[in-house]
């Protein structure tokens, strides 16, 4: 138990060093280190810290076996009577008849005593108490995410369906294609969506609102999303949550995984962006810039609901 706390506190302050580090990177060497590299250190950070074990074990230390060598017994020396000399063997003088021993009388048995019960006396310790908050804090987080995404797999189930739209599904095949998918996520629809995104793990899909992007803006949205499925980076996100879980007292968790999330975007549009031609960028970039204030919209308008 000990030995799990120390741990949690070493990996904690490592990480919030490892986080603090990433951050800087993020603002001083955008230029030169860009968002593809810092994912690859979010993810060796979360993959260290999403398993709260010592990176080496090491038993304790085993005493020294000590062997006892027993001594000799001493040599016996005869036993000579007093005031006589060794050499004077004078005759042994007979021995007296042992008298007969009388019969011992039998013992009576001992009662034996009932043990009185002990009172319990249980007093938690401090390791315990502070193993106790630290699960049940975890597990709350835990669930909260859980929650929510059934909820969205729930509201998922019962608003979306599959795009109709034979224009949006050739733009799809032809930007899988171009990608290299062998595997490739669903294409669905669904209403009340403001944006195209990429949901799910173990059944991903992309998903698009019902009717609102057509042409040039489609085609850069399935290019973004179709990029993200590409490289993994729900898988990312979806670590980024456990180690925050995990981690929940510490503050500098969850600023990672909003420093996750938006390296993920800034990678993403990296790698987009070298299969697009430079005529395109304006394009492109004009797309995302309209998405994200599409989701801004959306969160004032629920702030203010």
């Amino acid at each position: 138990m000990n030995q799990l706390l120390l741990t949690l506190g070493a990996l904690t302050l490592g990480g919030s060093a490892a986080i603090l580090l990433l951050a800087w990177m993020g603002r001083s060497t955008r230029g030169r280190y860009g968002a593809r590299w810092r994912c690859w250190g979010w993810l060796l950070l979360c993959l260290r810290l999403a398993v709260p074990l010592p990176l080496i074990f090491r038993g304790e230390a085993q005493a020294p076996i000590r062997v006892d060598i027993p001594s000799p017994p001493p040599a016996v020396q005869p036993i000579t009577p007093s005031g006589s000399d060794p050499g004077d063997l004078s005759p042994v003088q007979p021995v007296q008849p042992v008298q007969p021993v009388q019969p011992v009388q039998p013992v009576q048995p001992v009662q034996p005593v009932q043990p009185q019960p002990e009172k319990s006396s249980f007093r938690p310790s401090l390791p315990l108490i502070l193993l106790g908050v630290w699960l049940s804090g975890a597990a709350v987080v835990l669930a909260w995410n859980l929650i929510a995404h059934l909820r969205f797999l729930s509201w998922l189930r019962r608003w979306s369906s599959p795009v109709k739209d034979w224009d949006a599904v050739d733009a799809f095949n032809h930007l899988g294609d171009q990608l290299e998918l062998h595997r490739r996520p669903r294409l669905l629809a669904c209403q009340g969506l403001k944006v195209p995104m990429l949901a799910g793990t173990v059944r991903p899909a992309i998903l698009l609102p019902q009717g609102k992007i057509t042409g040039e803006e489609l085609a850069f949205s399935l290019l973004h999303e179709l990029t993200h499925f590409r490289r993994g980076d729900i898988w990312l996100k979806t670590l980024a949550l456990w180690v925050n879980a995990l981690y929940w007292f510490n503050p500098l968790m969850w600023l990672m995984v909003r420093l996750v999330e938006r390296d993920t975007e800034l990678a993403c549009d990296e790698d987009a962006l070298r299969l697009l031609s430079p005529q395109d960028y304006s394009g492109y970039g004009q797309t995302i810039l309209t998405a994200v204030a599409r989701l801004q919209s959306r969160k004032e308008n629920t702030h203010e609901e």
